[in-house]
């Protein structure tokens, strides 16, 4: 069959950009990934810790402060919120946000010159658990501070006695945990010995394995003095 015959096209062209000029770019706004840490006092030598780790949601960092150390895993946006008791008046902060990531904090703590605080640590393991006994109470008594009936800080203004906070989040993998035990040096009318003690319980997770554990204690004008357990 005959080919159609061609028919003319009209073409649109379009200006070739000058080199000379460089291509043109568009801005991207890139994320801070800046990691922050501030420290703000509290209440009974404590300290308010606030991370911000834009970059790192949903992660696991690990805190630092004069020996003590305990995991905690950002959220949504990479902040963590914590409340730590003081272990120096000159307190010090750091986190290790992973990935050589990390931020420190220092603040003043004046009035931890009025408390005695022991701390247990450890890693992983579930199982142990510090109790202190006041004033010769028995376990499972109302003298008897430990992670099942840990009181608050609340403890100390209506002269109940101390109270224990704990730290580390057992949902991390691996976690460091610590908990600490705080007294007033100045107890009012009550006098006598506060007996501290490390219960190791038997579970299945850790039934035959070594533990490995640290206590700190911190006493008047003293730096913590460590002792390693197993």
């Amino acid at each position: 069959l005959p080919l159609p015959a061609p028919q003319p096209v009209a073409l649109e062209t379009q200006p070739v950009p000058d080199p000379a000029s460089g291509p043109e770019t568009a801005a991207v706004q890139m994320p801070d990934c800046k990691v922050t840490l501030t420290a703000t006092p509290a209440a009974a030598a404590m300290v308010d810790l606030d991370l911000s780790a834009p970059c790192q949601p949903l992660a696991q960092v690990t805190f630092h402060h004069q020996g003590m150390m305990f995991s905690a895993l950002t959220d949504a946006e990479g902040a963590v919120r914590v409340t730590v008791p003081a272990l120096a008046t000159g307190a010090v902060f750091i986190v290790d946000a992973g990935g050589g990531e990390g931020a420190v904090a220092i603040t003043d703590v004046p009035d931890l010159a009025g408390f005695d605080r022991a701390v247990l640590q450890w890693q992983g393991a579930e199982g142990l658990q510090m109790h202190a006994r006041e004033f010769g109470a028995g376990y499972g008594s109302d003298g008897d501070v430990w992670a099942g009936m840990p009181r608050n800080a609340e403890a100390l203004l209506s002269g109940q006695g101390g109270f224990l906070v704990e730290l580390g989040d057992p949902a991390a993998d691996n976690p460091l945990r610590a908990e600490v035990y705080t007294y007033p040096r100045d107890s009012g009318a009550q006098t006598g010995d506060v007996l501290l003690t490390v219960e190791a319980e038997v579970t299945e997770a850790n039934c035959g394995q070594d533990i490995a554990a640290q206590t700190l204690q911190l006493g008047a004008g003293d730096e913590p003095v460590a002792q390693d357990l197993t």
